[in-house]
């Protein structure tokens, strides 16, 4: 009975460490196809160098896409590109913003993001 507990203590301890951990969370994402942004840690600890972003659309469709971590210390997420344009998720210091060109034209899109903090 011992070796159980310690056991399914041991197991507990690793999934507990293993746990991916939220960075950025932003919502009312002002883009026809995406309202809410996550990025996150991955649980496996092989990719302790990626982050995870995963997108929501106004459908409720999930996407996931890895990231560079560096990308996201820099604040400089790339997004999927919508129609013609090139999109990023950019900190700023008044918070994070959607960043975007189409051809030569620049634009800007609200994001309402939370963020933890950065050690």
């Amino acid at each position: 009975m011992k070796t159980f507990v310690a056991l399914a203590t041991v197991l507990f301890g690793f999934k507990a460490m293993a746990a991916s951990e939220v960075l950025l969370n932003c919502k009312n994402i002002d883009q026809d196809d995406i309202t809410s942004a996550i990025v996150r840690t991955y649980e496996d600890p092989a990719k302790k160098f990626s982050l995870e972003l995963v997108l929501t659309s106004p459908k409720g469709e999930v996407q996931s896409l890895e990231i560079d971590s560096e990308d996201y210390n820099e604040g400089w997420i790339a997004l999927p590109a919508d129609d013609m344009a090139e999109r990023y998720l950019t900190r700023q210091q008044e918070g994070w913003e959607i960043f975007g060109t189409i051809g030569q034209v620049n634009f800007t899109a609200d994001a309402q993001c939370e963020e933890a903090p950065l050690y």
